[in-house]
């Protein structure tokens, strides 16, 4: 697993030294935290996503601010060293240079961080409007907070930098087939979409009975189980399927935790246990682990 502190550091400096050659802003204090599972909407932000060369790690920059005001100060700033005069409102040109300010901090990360091993490639800058944060997929989350004031301005202002590590891992639920069985349609409909977009092919089936039917053609390579459904439940359809393919894989979605349903899980050897309603990330990494 990487370790990102010396990353980091380097990625401060090279904020820093980009407000302060940018602008006649200097910066007057800093805060640095690590969040890996809070995601936020932010009201603007200028965003670079960027991946490694040996495709193992991927992330985004994120350029925010807490008031529209406070991005305009920054824009305006880098406007009036440019000879272009101040900018009143937030349009084309605060949104084109708040990009070019993004770009110049990570072409001076991206230099640094290519010195001690992590080379990577990054995209071009997209500006967003409310626009929701990376979060707990993240290896590694940090919000970077710079005071910054002008010569004559008292009150400093915060520009925002936050940036997320991702470690790449393989896709192990594209292509492949995955019969979902559970009564409730909204459940299901809920968890296919998130598996759909991660690349498999879903079977339904609303009872224990109809999945037993359904696997014979479908030949899943594996079966997300609810216990508690009409006519036949989990257990026993997958005693069903046992009998007829012993090699079978199943993860059982439960809308409890009781001890005698985690008992009769382990008894019967499935591979999972996720109880009800599920986290799409937790889905994605329980499913993509017993596939792998």
């Amino acid at each position: 697993m990487i370790q990102f502190n010396e990353h980091i550091d380097i990625l401060i400096n090279a904020y820093k030294s980009s407000i302060e050659q940018m602008t006649h802003l200097k910066v007057t204090g800093s805060e640095t935290r690590q969040t890996l599972k809070e995601k936020n909407v932010l009201q603007l932000a200028h965003i670079i996503s960027y991946t490694d060369y040996d495709n193992t790690v991927e992330g985004e920059f994120v350029l925010t601010f807490n008031s529209v005001q406070d991005a305009l100060k920054l824009a305006s700033a880098i406007a009036q060293r440019l000879g272009m005069g101040k900018l009143t409102e937030v349009g084309d040109d605060s949104t084109d240079l708040l990009n070019e300010f993004l770009n110049v901090v990570v072409g001076r990360t991206i230099s640094d961080w290519d010195s001690i091993g992590l080379k990577v490639k990054f995209g071009t800058p997209v500006y967003k409007k409310n626009y929701k944060s990376a979060g707990s997929k993240s290896l590694q989350g940090y919000i970077i907070t710079l005071d910054v004031a002008g010569a004559a301005d008292k009150s400093a202002e915060q520009i925002i930098l936050r940036v997320f590590f991702d470690e790449k891992t393989e896709n192990n639920i594209k292509g492949k087939k995955i019969l979902l069985v559970d009564d409730s349609r909204v459940m299901r409909n809920i968890i296919s979409q998130v598996l759909v977009a991660e690349g498999a092919m879903i079977k339904e089936a609303e009872n224990g009975e109809m999945g037993a039917r359904v696997y014979r053609t479908f030949n899943p390579h594996l079966t997300l189980m609810d216990i508690n459904m009409p006519e036949m439940g989990g257990f026993e359809a997958i005693e069903k399927i046992r009998a007829f393919d012993a090699n079978s894989k199943f993860i059982i979605l439960s809308s409890s935790s009781r001890k005698d349903e985690i008992i009769k899980a382990k008894q019967l050897k499935v591979s999972g246990y996720l109880v009800k309603p599920v986290e799409p990330d937790q889905l994605i990494e329980r499913v993509s682990s017993v596939l792998g």
